[in-house]
């Protein structure tokens, strides 16, 4: 057969050929298109500035790092909001964050928009402002926590809720008798301290079931890391982006939850090989294999033997249940131990449905009073100002024209819950407010705590609304159903109700503390949830 001979135009190299010299010879046309290229990239960049909103505190020239920026913006965000609520009215507009310039959206249409855009994550946002890439903050990676925190709230958690309210209950009345004891006398106890501690018992009984919902070690390894990783959160946000991964090694903040998560593995992963140890065990023996019906063996059965960090998933739903839910129940107790004719009236409609009713889903569900209660707290003092933080995955145009590029982040300014024209006297608290709603027909689904809206965005709205919103409202009415029926609450005698504003967030003081004592419940409760 012939050799096959490459022709010339083939056998030249580009340094061979005639493109240099043609270069060297005639510029112009090189030139030219070179300079139309950048033309039009620059003229594409413009149109793309033009098209985002207006910045409200844009950085100084010489603020290195942004470091001044972002100290100025943890002091005066409810400003800044205040600010884009009254000029901007219906607009969105930009700030710089601690996080990073966020595009923050009025809660109208635009909010209607974005709420199930696929393009738009939360997980991605919040593995980036809560450094989930970074050790120790795993429980906030998407890809390690999220997913199967997911699958597991939306498949198992709500589909279990009418087996979980009795044992929940009598978690209740054994963390109580711990926390605040059976005397007759009143004593002080840190509100905050005493939610957090209240809410990790109930919510440990279903995640970790009978085996570690009382250890001792893992209660106040998962309470100590939710409380201390948003310590280490806010610090490191402090330091430029590109530093962080070095920054975090030396942080007394980062290497506390780096000890604590480890602290945390070594708990559970003895009690994840001692059941799958037993049910090796049960199925030689032909024995039935046991399928506890807890968080734990939820993810185990979601995982389908994939492998997968059960610290890091229980911490992280941990962290869903403790963080906000306390912080809803610490902000109630402050607001009912100013108010005791709602106490009394809580506690007539308690003692009603659960007579007529037991210790069921359902009576839970017909607490209305404190059900109004509870969406009431959460109006007036949610845990963030902004809420539905998103990440763009690609470029988002908006119906107003409104662009978000892709990789920058978004949110939802939480502002109607104080709107005159919504809410009567909106910087009131009334805890019937939402019960009265429900006897409108228009608007009686939307009094409900765990319904969401543009009027209501405490658990979101929309695609990542709160998935676990179901549980926490029925934990959150049986924690207070043993509260105010064991126990009498008042304010201390220097009391004063005190919310912190850093950012975004909102915060009850957390040296606040409330007076409690023993009182006799009438009803047996413990009685109840064992029937």
């Amino acid at each position: 057969m012939a050799s096959v001979h490459p022709s010339p135009a083939t056998d030249r190299s580009w340094i061979d050929s005639d493109v240099i010299p043609q270069l060297a010879s005639q510029p112009l046309p090189y030139i030219v298109t070179s300079l139309a290229a950048v033309f039009i990239a620059f003229s594409i960049w413009r149109i793309r500035l033009h098209k985002l909103p207006p910045i409200l505190n844009a950085p100084g020239r010489f603020d290195m790092g942004n470091s001044l920026a972002k100290l100025d913006f943890l002091k005066r965000a409810a400003n800044l909001l205040k600010t884009a609520t009254s000029q901007f009215t219906e607009s969105p507009v930009r700030i710089a964050t601690d996080t990073g310039n966020l595009i923050v959206l009025p809660p109208n249409y635009l909010a209607q928009e974005i709420r199930n855009e696929p393009n738009l994550s939360f997980f991605a946002s919040s593995e980036e402002d809560f450094h989930g890439r970074l050790p120790g903050f795993e429980p906030f990676n998407a890809e390690k926590a999220a997913g199967m925190l997911l699958k597991v709230t939306r498949n198992q958690l709500t589909k279990y809720l009418t087996k979980v309210t009795k044992p929940v209950s009598l978690e209740a009345s054994f963390a109580l008798h711990n926390l605040l004891g059976e005397s007759p006398e009143w004593k002080e106890v840190n509100a905050m301290h005493t939610s957090v501690r209240y809410v990790s018992s109930l919510s440990s009984r279903i995640f970790l079931g009978d085996e570690l919902c009382r250890n001792k070690a893992w209660l106040e390894t998962t309470s100590q890391y939710t409380v201390n990783s948003m310590h280490a959160v806010k610090k490191l946000r402090l330091f430029p982006k590109f530093s962080r991964r070095f920054v975090h090694w030396f942080l007394p903040e980062c290497r506390l939850i780096r000890r604590l998560l480890n602290e945390a593995r070594v708990i559970i992963q003895e009690v994840i090989d001692r059941r799958r140890a037993e049910k090796v065990a049960a199925a030689k023996e032909g024995r039935p294999i046991p399928h506890p019906n807890d968080a734990i063996e939820w993810a185990e059965e979601e995982s389908k033997n994939d492998p997968y960090d059960p610290a890091v998933y229980q911490i992280g739903l941990s962290m869903a249940a403790i963080h906000t839910t306390s912080d809803l129940l610490n902000q109630t107790l402050q607001n009912l131990v100013q108010r005791p004719e709602l106490i009394d009236d809580l506690r007539k409609e308690i003692i009603e449905v659960l007579q007529a009713e037991g210790m069921t889903k359902t009576a839970l569900f017909n607490l209305k009073l404190m059900d109004s209660v509870l969406k009431e707290t959460q109006r007036l003092k949610p845990i963030k100002m902004t809420t539905m933080h998103r990440l763009a995955l690609a470029d988002i145009t908006l119906s107003d024209g409104t662009v978000i590029p892709k990789g920058s982040k978004c949110a939802v300014r939480s502002t109607k819950r104080l709107d005159p024209e919504v809410y009567e006297n909106p910087e009131e608290f009334d805890g019937a407010r939402f019960m009265r709603m429900r006897e409108i027909p228009e608007k009686a689904n939307k009094a409900h705590l765990v319904t969401t809206g543009t009027e209501s965005l405490g658990f979101g709205h929309g695609l990542h609304a709160c998935p676990g919103r179901f549980f926490a409202a029925n934990e959150l009415k049986i924690a207070l159903v043993h509260l105010l029926l064991k126990y009498d609450l008042k304010p201390t005698e220097n009391f004063v109700h005190t919310v912190i504003e850093l950012g975004f967030d909102l915060r009850v003081d957390p040296k606040t503390a409330i007076l409690v004592r023993r009182r006799e419940a009438e009803i047996d409760l413990d009685s109840l949830s064992l029937q």
